[in-house]
């Protein structure tokens, strides 16, 4: 159930240029939150600025009731809420939205022998590795509780501008079987595009999941379609409400229009003819 929260902020570590983590402690968002659903955050108490900023839920830690949230600062939205002082008690929606769902499948192409291991490929860009990461310990907790065949095999491709810009490389590491970094500059890394690397990997049946820039997503969007696979994409626009009132965040598919923040953000890229707009 959605709800509005007055939540303390623990602290905000600066992980890259940029790129800050925030942690909450707020044990019913830790609780219920799911990989791709996201906060709404109110920047500050005045009216300027005056809309919310959403953010995708990043980890959780359930025993200790805490979640945090990866924050690019773009603009004195973002940048008022990294300025925030721990302690501080953070006015937030939350959460909201559709998750991924990671024994839903998305293939187009039948699976391979029934001995293999199932194929999960994660592809991100900048800031969108933070749902992919919750996505992550979510199916390998799931997979280590029902403790039912092999766990699927990970391979996690991540891509950036430039080495200092990744983020949560010791978090993500433990978590998959192929941790792929890709540069645009070559400094760490292949010099090339994630969508580039993510395509050497396909396999017919594997699951392909995806959260980053739009450009990248769509991308690799036609990579998908070539080799006749379908997936889930985590979209982000511009929203004003976060609960689908506002209908700022409208965006169109082969099913007609649909509300990012409560129809997404996560949809199968079966309904998407692109992505970006």
């Amino acid at each position: 159930m959605k709800k509005k929260y007055l939540v303390p902020l623990l602290k905000t570590e600066q992980l890259a240029p940029g790129a800050f983590l925030q942690t909450y402690d707020q044990p019913e968002i830790a609780a219920s939150a799911r990989p791709g659903q996201f906060v709404n955050i109110l920047p500050s108490a005045s009216t300027d600025p005056l809309l919310r900023r959403p953010f995708s839920i990043c980890t959780t830690d359930r025993d200790r009731g805490h979640f945090t949230v990866l924050i690019k600062v773009i603009g004195p939205g973002t940048r008022a809420i990294v300025d925030t002082r721990n302690g501080s008690q953070v006015d937030m929606l939350a959460p909201l939205g559709l998750s991924f769902d990671w024994e839903a499948g998305g293939a187009v192409a039948e699976p391979g022998d029934k001995g293999e291991r199932e194929k999960m490929i994660l592809v991100a860009g900048g800031v969108g590795v933070a749902p992919l990461l919750m996505l992550c310990e979510e199916a390998r907790a799931e997979t280590d509780e029902k403790a039912k065949g092999d766990p699927p095999e990970i391979i996690f491709c991540y891509g950036a501008r430039t080495a200092e810009e990744f983020v949560l490389l010791n978090r993500i590491e433990p978590l998959v079987d192929k941790l792929v970094l890709t540069t645009d500059d070559g400094s760490r890394g292949t010099k090339e595009f994630c969508t580039q690397a993510a395509e050497r990997h396909f396999s017919p049946g594997c699951r392909i999941f995806t959260c980053g820039p739009n450009p990248m997503m769509n991308d690799l969007l036609t990579r998908m379609r070539a080799a006749d696979l379908e997936g889930q994409v985590s979209l982000e626009n511009q929203m004003g409400c976060g609960i689908g009132a506002c209908l700022g965040c409208v965006v169109t598919t082969r099913e007609g229009y649909v509300r990012i923040c409560c129809d997404g953000p996560v949809l199968k890229t079966k309904v998407l003819d692109s992505i970006g707009w």
